[in-house]
């Protein structure tokens, strides 16, 4: 069983070339009286890796992610960043070297202002724990507040028809949902649940929905594979 040490508020999303980095940040959050929670700690011996980040992520109400060269890289982070962002948690950006980010980064990163930790560390880590202490103070499943409308904009969504909402591509608990989750985890393991759900929300067609899960297997023969299979099922549904 996997325990998640609950009183814990800050998940530290960090590559491990940059450990040294994210323990600095732990005993600097937790210093200041954040708890912090970090794999590299946190998870004990023969407990289910992929599980306890699950867990250690849903518990979470912010989220601290070491943005670096090493983390650009890392398929496992832009997990952990889609489930904390499905979810509505904050996502703070750590820069720690004058990197862009690229792929899955880029959309995940879009519209959050990061710091930058050089040239001078001290101030960054206190915009962080500001940062930080503003995320905490958002109401649970809200990571950032709106932007309130002007008058005018208020006049013209009460004025246009309202939008039906859009439905999902594959629902969940049903049978192409579990076939589909079942595909996927045996790549990703058990996040895959999640990596369905926030694909059947965002997708506009079975053939979008593939592709954004297919995005997380990193191998190519295997991605490959992955979409067929999964084409495969949506197809032997849709003709029943």
């Amino acid at each position: 069983m996997v325990l998640v040490m609950a009183e814990h508020q800050v998940f530290i999303c960090f590559s491990s070339k940059d450990e040294a980095t994210a323990r600095r940040v732990v005993s600097f959050l937790e210093g200041q009286g954040i708890r912090c929670w970090i794999s590299a700690r946190d998870v004990e011996p023969g407990q289910n890796y992929q599980e306890a980040i699950v867990q250690a992520l849903e518990a979470s109400k912010a989220i601290v992610f070491l943005f670096s060269d090493n983390s650009n890289k890392s398929g496992e982070i832009k997990k952990e960043l889609s489930l904390g962002s499905s979810d509505g948690v904050a996502v703070i950006p750590l820069r720690l070297a004058p990197v862009l980010p690229s792929g899955a980064l880029r959309y995940e990163l879009a519209t959050r202002q990061w710091i930058d930790a050089f040239p001078n560390a001290e101030d960054a880590f206190g915009n962080l724990l500001n940062a930080v202490k503003d995320a905490l103070r958002q109401p649970p499943g809200q990571a950032h507040e709106p932007a309130k409308p002007d008058a005018g904009e208020i006049t013209a969504r009460r004025q246009a028809p309202a939008a039906p909402p859009r439905a999902q591509i594959v629902a969940p608990g049903s049978d192409e949902f579990e076939a589909i989750r079942s595909l996927l985890a045996r790549h990703i393991g058990p996040i895959a649940k999640v990596m369905v759900q926030k694909a059947a929300n965002d997708a506009r067609s079975l053939d979008d929905f593939c592709e954004r899960l297919g995005a997380h297997v990193q191998a190519q023969s295997d991605r490959a594979a992955f979409m067929q299979a999964a084409r495969a099922k949506l197809a032997a549904k849709s003709q029943h």
